[in-house]
């Protein structure tokens, strides 16, 4: 990533070119004030914000999103009207999670308990706010999820730490008491996630709350929605009809959800979220070469998807994953596990260490931070460590980002890796590309390059949504101007926002227009900052 401030090349500090997602509930919200927050997540220099939706929840990220523009404005050299944060936003759906008395309770190997399994909407999006109950709970989002469970029945908690064998099952009213034995000695934590083969967790139908974010269109605070539990491509395509504006049509190939026309060049209009499919169970993974056109990228939630695939096979499922992912100039993301031990120590173990670097190595776009890691009392070290491990992992990756030689099947293809080479062949600062609906710095992104990328976008949106792909950070400009002047405007940012320098090398990249045609004409070109 290209520092903000002005300071010779030499002494730009390096930051990760894959990105940190960082998760917040909403009780973190209810904790602090919008301005201390936004100051914190700049503070940790957190690159994305990850949230579970429910429609209290809305109007408090409205106004993060005020506090985090407020507060870029005085620490960035460079215009930010609506912050650089991108929101990634998932719906509650169906799911399941741990409150516990006084917030944390020791399991031993082998050891026999009873906990209560009950349904309570408010008690499962923000499990730590209430008063703590009497026993240990899983509170549901929805009633109807414990029709399945039976003894014999398994229930892993958090990332498959520990797994709660059930014995015993009895009815009370609407709650069930359920007799466990946990399988191996953890730390239980109010607001872990538990996950059940026996706990169904379909999207649809939608939840009354679920019902309402979508009815409100997320009230325009989403850069991305994290969909889950969706069986055909025809239901995705039903959700996705409900946000995107009536006059944007179904997108293209290219921009499924973002369709490319007059309001993509109108900087202050609102544009439709991108879609990041989840892939969390079988069902989802053999559904993906379907719906993978339909959306704009992929969340891999490996602590899920390895209660229906073997775990031993995660590996090689994360490396396919992401390499179909970047062939096809989508954006990947790797969840679970990631820094897990962190939640109670300050220190990670070398194994959380190899996973974060490899998620990188194998080109992920961003990596997922849970929430009992990011609100855990080591926050702030979590945030350094994963940075510096993912900054330390960056020699590997730049020595070794054209060792499998690219296809490309395109013309567009083409001129990307083209550009790529020659910014490396000659030294260049950055590749810049024009790109209106994110495209262009997608496709670059997607080859991994070791050179950082800024994308000129026109729209403030676009620019906000890129903050999340590998290696790229965004811009505006004015889409006024005339191509011939495009150029000389961006050099003058660069220089002034970004820290370049006179007689730095950018390689300039446009796939959809030059001074040739306003359409359909292909350009890159080598030049120097004035």
């Amino acid at each position: 990533m290209i520092e903000t401030t002005k300071q010779t090349h030499s002494k730009i500090a390096i930051m990760p070119k894959t990105k940190i997602l960082w998760s917040l509930s909403q009780s973190s919200f209810e904790r602090q004030t919008g301005p201390k927050l936004a100051a914190q997540l700049c503070d940790l220099k957190i690159d994305a914000l990850r949230v579970v939706v429910s429609p209290a929840l809305l109007p408090l990220l409205q106004r993060l999103r005020e506090d985090l523009s407020t507060h870029f404005k005085s620490v960035l050299n460079r215009p930010t009207p609506s912050g650089l944060m991108p929101f990634v936003c998932g719906l509650v759906g169906r799911r399941a999670r741990l409150r516990v008395p006084g917030g944390n309770h020791e399991i031993k190997a082998g050891e026999s308990f009873n906990l209560v399994v009950r349904a309570d909407f408010d008690a499962c999006v923000h499990p730590d706010k209430l008063p703590h109950p009497s026993d240990i709970e899983i509170v549901l989002s929805s009633p109807d999820m414990k029709s399945q469970l039976k003894v014999g029945s398994s229930l892993t908690v958090s990332f498959g730490q520990t797994i709660l064998e059930v014995t015993q099952i009895e009815t009370m009213g609407n709650s069930l008491r359920l007799k466990v034995v946990a399988t191996q000695p953890t730390q239980l934590l109010t607001g872990m996630d538990v996950q059940s083969s026996d706990l169904p967790h379909g999207l649809l139908p939608l939840l009354p709350q679920d019902e309402e974010v979508i009815s409100h269109r997320f009230m325009q605070v989403a850069d991305y929605v994290i969909v889950h539990g969706i069986h055909s491509k025809e239901d995705l395509l039903k959700l996705k009809a409900r946000i995107m504006p009536e006059k944007s049509g179904q997108g293209s190939l290219r921009h499924p959800s973002v369709s490319v026309g007059p309001a993509v060049r109108d900087s202050k209009a609102t544009l439709p979220p991108r879609w990041i499919w989840k892939v969390d169970s079988k069902e989802s993974l053999e559904l993906l070469p379907a719906i993978l056109d339909c959306v704009d990228g992929v969340l891999i939630s490996r602590s899920e998807l390895g209660l229906s695939v073997a775990p031993n096979s995660l590996p090689i499922v994360q490396k396919d994953l992401i390499a179909r992912c970047n062939q096809a100039a989508k954006i990947v993301i790797v969840a679970s596990e990631l820094m897990y031990s962190m939640r109670v120590n300050p220190n990670p173990t070398r194994a959380e260490v190899s996973d974060m670097a490899n998620a990188a190595a194998d080109g992920a776009d961003a990596l997922l931070l849970a929430e009992e890691v990011t609100e855990g009392p080591f926050g702030d070290l979590v945030a350094e460590m994963s940075r510096e491990t993912l900054v330390n992992a960056a020699p590997f990756l730049e020595s070794n980002w054209n060792r499998v030689e690219f296809q490309a099947k395109t013309d567009e293809d083409a001129i990307a890796y083209g550009a790529l080479k020659v910014a490396r062949d000659i030294g260049a600062r950055a590749i810049v590309c024009l790109t209106e609906g994110g495209y262009t710095a997608n496709r670059l992104a997607s080859l991994r390059t070791p050179i950082d990328i800024v994308a000129i976008s026109y729209n403030e949106n676009i620019m906000r949504q890129l903050d999340l792909v590998n290696s790229v950070q965004g811009m505006t400009i004015d889409s006024t101007l005339p191509f011939d002047q495009i150029l000389a405007e961006t050099k003058l940012k660069l220089h002034q926002s970004f820290g370049f320098n006179k007689g730095d090398k950018i390689v300039f990249v446009s796939l959809t227009a030059s001074s040739v045609s306003a359409r359909n004409s292909n350009i890159f070109t080598v030049q120097e900052i004035d």
